[in-house]
């Protein structure tokens, strides 16, 4: 991976399902907290900010993926590794992987796009070229 950022955390209770394992729509909750805590990291302000400053509401999601290998339950700390794997020129590749010490419990990819409110339409967003200065801090 190029860049990368660690997001750790404990697994609680109710991140599980009967089985007292992580149901799986937490991991894509987990990844996306993730990836802005990826873009914290490489010094990206928040999404407020560059609403303010450049009209870009965030990164929302365009497509996910994910390969479930182990499973992991309530108070257990895993860390979440994050990178963008492949720039685009309005959308980008975030890879993440999900680990119990040695363990790879969850892979993931969500390809993500910078978007801005559309001017057209206001209830719309819309996808712009990805920022050069945001992207050299990434990288």
């Amino acid at each position: 991976m190029a860049r990368s950022n660690i997001y750790r955390m404990r697994i609680a209770f109710s991140d599980c399902d009967p089985a007292e394992i992580v149901f799986f729509a937490n991991y894509f909750k987990w990844f996306d907290t993730a990836s802005r805590e990826f873009f914290t990291a490489c010094g990206v302000p928040s999404w407020r900010e560059t609403k303010a400053q450049r009209g870009i509401i965030g990164t929302p999601l365009v497509d996910v993926q994910g390969k479930f290998m182990n499973s992991a339950t309530y108070g257990e700390d895993i860390e979440i590794e994050s990178a963008v794997e492949e720039w685009r020129g309005k959308s980008f590749v975030m890879r993440h992987v999900a680990r119990r010490g040695d363990t790879v419990l969850c892979e993931g990819r969500e390809v993500r796009v910078f978007a801005i409110q559309d001017p057209e339409n206001p209830l719309r967003i819309k996808a712009v070229p990805i920022p050069e200065d945001i992207r050299a801090a990434c990288e």
